[in-house]
């Protein structure tokens, strides 16, 4: 493995003067480093290769002089690119590079960039045939360059025969910041993503020297959990911006939320971001995000495999998405996931997949030594039937028509491999996930920054009444008794009921109660019902009158009647409940005689 030093006054490798790709893989060491801007503007004719639709539109637009290749971009226009441009610069998806190549006779004087390159065992999972065909490809070119901050492990590197010769070279950082990973564990993460966006709409936003983040992006890997927060929260297609797969699929799931809902963009540094951005895996690796004030929400439901996101590979890619230096939260992620308590059975699954290996390369032995014609035909149709549909759940064999052979998919395999480590074995407990993020070169819940983890977790939680009306005592004792004290009003914002019943029953009354909504419910109305009959008599009894003790309790008995309260009269309650001073007096009736009565002091 090589290893270069990057010098201490370079931000950015377009800033390295002299600094170009090397054959091989690189480890930038570093995400947002500005790789791919070297490949763009360089002097080499380039390909730059990327896994996702959005990384390829993500660059272009920034890029004026670059052709983008995906879908239905033509033979014909790739062909007129290559006439008209004397350095040729062109993105394509991986599935793309074929086309592109065919249009190429002499590839001697041409560089490859693969960016994100662990997406050729990530994306293998459903579609390692492309990802094969891909490598093939890539044989043609004599100088392809492998990008990624976060490599394949080892562990799986050293199984793809592809990879086991490829140069090594790793970036070391003179002047790195590491990122803060904000970890909150919780059984249901999607509960999460829903008090995120409620508490947003209320207008309850974290904030970081004074600087509230008004806006925030939500990576979650599951189309349908997106749309249904969508739904449950009434967001409308001003506030949200859903960047997902292009698929036709998702466009028909996304127009029946309504009319004005379409599959957004990533917006460009000058242009307008909405207050909620939802992103699955199409937006993770290399895409560059300009807000000024957006914070980074990461949801991982590990129950379910498809919306589990990785930590080695996928959380890092997150970090550092947000490009802008002004932007306060950029070095902040929030981590929100679940964990299988003790369920996996590593070794038993891995065991299934070595039976199925093994199975699978007995099967395509069988297969290729078959010489009756019709039968063997058959076998090609079943295979690719299998390849298409099933997707290598059955087995690994699969067939390559150029050869006419039967092969075992090792790729498929590998990723079958890597998807339990993800889902499984990376989250098997929580000491588990803290290692794997601090092995990443990550912070963890940062003391400099824990006044916003504490706003972040009046946010997110989705806790009972009781324990957050105690927490909410426990935070104004606190405040009230700490003279250094720094808090925010984030609780306060968040639910103002808690400062009512704070405030006219007090900590000790709330405590005694139980905590119990219904109660303090009880009591407020109480208290209210009690102000609002201590108003009346103060209406009634005023200062200076005098009145017999008869016509006291008769009147203080018609106001109770009012109340719908079953209660007489009692002159000296006047005094003992409702704050109103008595002075016994003798009151000269009109006929002479003297009764006894108050005045009101």
């Amino acid at each position: 493995m090589a290893v270069k030093y990057v010098p201490k006054n370079v931000a950015f490798l377009t800033d390295w003067n002299g600094f170009e790709l090397p054959k091989g893989i690189l480890n930038k060491g570093v995400t947002g480093c500005g790789a791919t801007s070297v490949a763009i503007e360089d002097e080499h004719k380039t390909i730059i290769c990327s896994p996702r639709i959005n990384l390829i539109l993500n660059k272009h637009e920034q890029y004026v002089g670059t052709l983008a290749v995906y879908g239905k971009v033509t033979d014909n226009e790739i062909r007129n690119y290559l006439e008209q441009t004397d350095k040729p610069k062109i993105l394509v998806t991986y599935d793309s590079l074929p086309k592109v190549a065919r249009q190429i006779a002499d590839k001697s004087e041409w560089r490859v960039v693969v960016d994100e390159y662990q997406y050729i065992l990530i994306d293998s999972s459903f579609k390692s045939d492309c990802e094969n065909d891909f490598m093939e490809v890539l044989k043609e070119f004599d100088y392809v360059t492998y990008l990624s901050a976060t490599p394949i492990a080892d562990k799986y590197m050293r199984q793809i025969d592809y990879f086991k010769d490829v140069p090594y070279t790793e970036l070391q950082w003179a002047n790195v910041e590491r990122p803060n990973i904000h970890m909150i564990h919780t059984k249901r993460p999607i509960d999460s993503a829903l008090e995120i966006v409620r508490n947003y709409k209320k207008g309850v936003y974290p904030s970081i020297g004074g600087v509230e983040s008004k806006e925030c992006v939500i990576f979650l890997n599951s189309v349908t959990n997106i749309l249904n927060i969508i739904k449950q929260t009434c967001l409308t297609p001003d506030e949200v911006n859903i960047i997902v797969g292009s698929g036709d699929d998702n466009n028909d799931f996304i127009m029946k939320l309504g009319k004005g809902f379409e599959r957004g963009r990533i917006p460009l540094e000058d242009e307008p971001h909405k207050m909620f951005t939802f992103c699955t895996s199409t937006a993770f690796a290399g895409c560059d995000f300009y807000s000024k004030c957006a914070s980074t929400f990461v949801i991982s439901d590990n129950k379910r495999v498809h919306t589990s996101i990785d930590i080695a590979t996928e959380l890092a890619q997150i970090v550092g998405r947000q490009r802008l230096a002004e932007n306060s939260f950029r070095k902040t992620v929030t981590f929100i996931y679940n964990t299988n308590d003790g369920e996996n059975d590593s070794a038993g699954f891995h065991a299934e997949l070595e039976k199925k290996l093994k199975v699978s390369y007995k099967v395509a032995d069988r297969k290729n030594h078959e010489t009756d014609i019709d039968i063997r035909q058959a076998y090609i149709q079943e295979t690719q039937t299998s390849q298409r549909i099933n997707k290598y759940s059955d087995n690994y064999v699969r067939y390559i028509e150029q050869t006419d052979m039967f092969v075992v998919n090792h790729l498929a395999y590998l990723s079958d491999c890597f998807s339990f480590d993800v889902q499984k074995e990376n989250f098997a407990d929580c000491q588990i996930v803290v290692k794997q993020i601090e092995d990443n070169g990550m912070r963890i819940n940062d003391m400099e920054e824990r006044s916003y983890c504490e706003q972040l977790n009046c946010i997110i939680r989705k806790e009972s009444f009781e324990d957050r009306m105690k927490r909410y005592c426990e935070y104004q004792h606190i405040k009230q008794t700490n003279p250094y004290f720094l808090g925010d009003s984030t609780m306060d914002k968040q639910y103002d009921d808690l400062w009512t019943y704070y405030s006219k029953l007090g900590a000790d009354r709330i405590k005694a109660l139980g905590y119990k909504e219904t109660k303090l419910k009880n009591e407020l109305r109480g208290y209210y019902l009690q102000n609002d009959i201590r108003l009346r008599f103060r209406s009634i009894f005023k200062v200076g009158d005098r009145m017999t003790t008869d016509d006291i309790k008769n009147r203080m008995t018609a106001v109770y009647v009012e109340y719908g309260i079953k209660k007489n009269g009692v002159a000296s309650h006047l005094e003992r409940d409702y704050g109103i001073r008595l002075k016994p007096t003798k009151i000269t009736m009109p006929d002479g005689f003297r009764k006894s009565g108050y005045e009101f002091i």
